[in-house]
């Protein structure tokens, strides 16, 4: 309660930068008022189409390091078959 006395337009803030709700104590005591946003955060999508041509081709060395590392770890968890495969 004290915070939010104190500095309210803060509170708000960390509440709307969160998308988290903030319970409001008194004196460490629940009072029974939540401050939630009215809406959840939007968060802006981007298409992997676009990331893709963002990114452009991989590095070969890089590309080829990646899928020694990620055989590795399919070996390591017995997985079997390469689903993986084509991503890269």
């Amino acid at each position: 309660m004290r915070e939010l006395k104190l500095n309210p337009h803060l509170v708000v803030e960390r509440v709307l930068a969160t998308g988290e709700p903030a319970e409001v104590l008194s004196h460490g005591r629940p009072t029974g008022v939540v401050l939630a946003p009215a809406a959840p955060l939007r968060r802006e999508s981007v298409k992997g189409s676009v990331l893709k041509a963002a990114l452009g081709p991989p590095d070969p060395v890089e590309a080829e390091d990646m899928r020694r590392i990620i055989a590795q770890a399919r070996e390591a968890q017995g997985l079997v078959g390469d689903q993986a495969e084509g991503w890269l």
